[in-house]
């Protein structure tokens, strides 16, 4: 007895036709687009590949810091210095020089602040998942023993938090008495752009994956701000030896330097340009609605008049036809003296003439001899020393004064002053939108090869002084060392008295490693199209934000750049 196939219903031997008819339907479908030009299926193919070529940027999220009593100025702060590349390899080498060198010269306070900001630093990266947020009381403590208004749980600047920062980390670096040319910031064997000191990472190097770093007695000493048992006190360099310790090879990367010329308009006399060095520029604003980024730093860099400023050429050229003057009236006194001894025939009105004759002799010797120091300081440097000289001030004239920037850093920090003083001893704040973009391009405000000394014109450049001289572009400003990119921004909500700082943060989207094939497109790749998310982080709260918010907001405190 044969077995049947279908045993169900008769319902159910239709369902299963029904089926299967479906199922060569679809298969015909599917025969027929392979079978025709294939243009559907190549197409879907390529998007595929296209898509699995294209990696979805992965989601980031941003690791908040708790609030210990006003400490929303150091939160906004730490946040935006930890969006800085540079800054991140700076207080690691900081970091390994100090345990390298830790039983030198190196202040223990300063030391403590280095390594517990580098601990705190290297915590607030973009993570992958969500994570607790972290309380940096331990860099807390140790700022406070540097400067006790950290601590106060009154509200503080986070400008001025940062030049305390960025001071500290520089004296952890320097030797005593160590100037520019020591440092190798203007020596030619030590550029700018030198190449990061990386040391050997070893398990003191980073703490951080230790399960306990007071393991180690002479880092946990340093971290309490106390100094190793055989802490060495620093040594004059005007003694019989050197400091114990040297630069490092390693630069500041928020060190940058401006020049300073001030010139007459009357005489045309121009002093020797002087340079100073900056860790950040405070930029001042102006009473309008709106303002941008450019307009702030060309105000930063115009020729200013200075209505009360003495001349060094003036002074002197004063001095001198004041000196002549004086000349002239002893040589008259002096023949009009003789002129008198000859024809007196008194023994007491000789001997007092003989007196006078004898003073009036004098005083013109001394005149000379002014007159010829005056000479020489005219033909030569007007610094020469003219002590014993009494200087005559010359009628009121103009001079002007004008600062560039002459060397750019490698992170640049501009401070937007919106404190104003009232008439009344009072201050408000000034609410002017000041307009940012991503890429910003400085090369208006610096230095040339070329330097005017004309007191009328820019130290470089023909329209320095107004911000529009531009380089020809992006490329050519980034060659120049002169293009940055816009990395975080430090607000403040409320008066100029009280209110809370917040911060913008970027933090660039991941590329993933890619092969050789692929490392010539990527360089072709403006750098203008780096994508990127943006942050706004407020104590432990963090959310992402659009660009659009970003540089609409025209409300900033402090902003971070790279160079690019």
């Amino acid at each position: 007895m044969s077995t049947p196939l279908f045993t169900g219903r008769p319902h159910s031997l239709a369902l299963v036709a029904s089926v299967s008819f479906v199922s060569l339907l679809v298969l015909g479908i599917l025969a027929a687009s392979v079978g025709g030009d294939g243009s559907s299926t190549s197409g879907k193919s390529s998007k595929r590949q296209q898509d699995k070529g294209k990696k979805r940027p992965r989601k980031v999220f941003m690791r908040g810091l708790y609030n210990l009593g006003n400490t929303c100025f150091m939160n906004s702060t730490l946040q935006s210095l930890s969006s800085l590349e540079d800054f991140k390899e700076y207080i690691e080498n900081c970091a390994a020089f100090i345990m390298r060198n830790e039983r030198t010269a190196i202040d223990p306070v300063d030391a403590a602040i280095a390594l517990q900001l580098r601990n705190t630093v290297i915590q607030l990266v973009p993570q992958t998942r969500k994570v607790p947020a972290l309380s940096p009381r331990d860099l807390v403590n140790s700022l406070s023993k540097r400067v006790r208004w950290v601590s106060s749980r009154n509200e503080q600047d986070a400008h001025e938090l940062f030049q305390m920062i960025s001071s500290t980390l520089n004296a952890t670096r320097r030797e005593a008495n160590t100037s520019l040319f020591d440092s190798g910031f203007l020596s030619s064997s030590l550029p700018i752009d030198a190449p990061v000191f990386s040391p050997t990472p070893t398990a003191r190097d980073y703490p951080q994956h230790r399960q306990d770093v007071a393991d180690d007695s002479a880092e946990s000493s340093i971290l309490n701000g106390e100094p190793p048992k055989d802490f060495r006190q620093p040594v004059s360099r005007r003694g019989s030896s050197a400091a114990s310790f040297r630069m490092p090879p390693f630069s500041n990367p928020f060190l940058g330097m401006a020049a300073d010329r001030i010139a007459c308009v009357k005489c045309g006399y121009t002093a020797a340009i002087r340079h100073f060095t900056f860790d950040n520029l405070s930029l001042a604003l102006p009473m309008a609605r709106r303002t941008t980024i450019e307009e702030c730093l060309s105000m930063y860099t115009e020729i200013e008049q200075l209505s009360h400023f003495k001349c060094s050429n003036c002074t002197l050229l004063a001095t001198l036809a004041h000196t002549e003057k004086m000349i002239r009236q002893r040589e008259a006194e002096l023949a009009t003296y003789v002129d008198a001894g000859s024809s007196s025939s008194s023994s007491s009105s000789s001997s007092s003439s003989s007196r006078k004759l004898q003073k009036l002799k004098s005083s013109l010797k001394a005149l000379h001899l002014d007159r010829r120091r005056l000479d020489n300081a005219a033909a030569g440097s007007l610094e020469n020393d003219l002590k014993g000289i009494e200087l005559t001030s010359p009628p009121p004239g103009v001079s002007t004064k004008q600062t560039m920037l002459a060397r750019t850093p490698r992170i640049l920090v501009l401070h937007l002053s919106r404190l104003i003083f009232l008439p009344t001893d009072g201050s408000v704040k000034n609410p002017v939108h000041v307009t940012v973009s991503p890429l910003l391009d400085i090369s208006p405000f610096t230095t040339t090869g070329h330097i005017s000394k004309n007191a009328s014109k820019p130290i470089s450049g023909s329209e320095a002084h107004s911000g529009t001289r531009r380089s020809a572009s992006l490329s050519e400003a980034k060659r120049m060392n002169c293009l940055y990119r816009l990395c975080a921004m430090v607000f403040h909500a409320g008066t100029h008295d009280s209110g809370h700082f917040y911060t913008y943060r970027r933090v660039p989207l991941s590329s993933g490693k890619s092969d050789d094939s692929n490392t010539s497109q990527q360089q072709k790749r403006s750098f203008e199209d780096e994508a990127a998310q943006w942050f706004m982080i407020s104590d432990i709260e963090s959310k992402e934000i659009s660009e659009s918010t970003v540089f609409s907001a025209g409300n900033a405190y402090m902003l971070f750049y790279e160079r690019v």
